[in-house]
């Protein structure tokens, strides 16, 4: 019975591929035809069968040679996945022959394609690179993370996800900013992220962090400590100051000496 399914299926490609022509769309469905039919020895239900027949054959016709490889390897998900993309299609191809075998993983789930036709190639490379873990920050966060993503380790990752999920991104108008500074310091950004999630919540805090976070990631400057004593210091009048500190190192010598000068005048007196 599937050998009569998959022929049926067979026989309606190979015919449209002879209304094709024998340009490159013809081509194109006849080697889509030819991957229906064989199915890599596996037997297929009918409604598979023609359905998988009807996805290939208007992918093949319409984007041509091009699209085969992808076809191939992901048969009618990679023919859906096509039509999904519209008129981004030809960058689901390219990603295909930039990726392989491991674009299919993407294209496969349509919340993952969506997430690459809407943000481009670097989302790929992030999803790819942190399964399990880019596609909800993505999701939650948009393009603003995923550079930060893709410039992160493992444990990075793993660390951004939970920063997300306590409000750090989010606890303030300036707060998306943090992705664009863990994506150009990376892990060292992270780290310090991490161990100052509380402070950055602060919006006067984490201000000052942006204005320059260098010198926070490398240790120059302590976020809790720095911004709340440079303000004082510049503030104070220090000639001021050391004159009352004097004074007041000097007030138990001046109180003897009037003392003392005041026993002398009262002998004077006496005599």
């Amino acid at each position: 019975m599937n050998g009569w399914i998959q022929a049926g299926a067979l026989a309606l490609l190979m015919a449209c591929g002879a209304q094709a022509g024998a340009g490159v769309a013809g081509t194109a469905t006849r080697e889509a035809a030819e991957m229906i039919g064989s199915n890599g020895g596996r037997a297929v239900a009918a409604d598979a069968a023609q359905e998988g027949a009807a996805a290939a054959t208007k992918a093949a016709a319409r984007h041509g040679d091009e699209a085969l490889p992808l076809l191939r390897a992901s048969g009618e998900a990679g023919a859906n996945a096509l039509d999904q993309a519209g008129a981004k299609a030809p960058e689901v191809i390219r990603l295909y022959a930039r990726k392989g075998d491991e674009a299919v993983w993407i294209i496969s789930e349509p919340k993952k394609l969506a997430i690459f036709i809407k943000h481009g190639d670097a989302a790929a490379d992030a999803l790819l690179k942190h399964r399990g873990i880019a596609e909800n920050l993505i999701g939650r966060h948009g393009e603003a993370s995923v550079g930060a993503l893709n410039a992160v380790s493992r444990g990075g990752a793993q660390r951004l996800a939970m920063v997300s999920e306590d409000g750090v991104f989010s606890a303030s108008a300036r707060s998306a900013e943090l992705f664009g500074v863990i994506g150009r310091h990376g892990d060292a950004a992270m780290d310090f992220v991490w161990r100052n999630k509380g402070a950055l919540t602060v919006a006067g805090l984490l201000g000052t962090f942006l204005h320059d976070p260098a010198v926070y990631i490398n240790g120059a400057k302590d976020l809790i400590v720095t911004p709340i004593v440079e303000p004082i210091a510049q503030r104070t009048n220090w000639t001021l100051l050391i004159g009352v500190a004097l004074a007041i190192c000097f007030l138990p010598f001046m109180a003897r000496s009037i003392a003392r000068a005041r026993a002398a005048l009262k002998a004077d007196s006496a005599k």
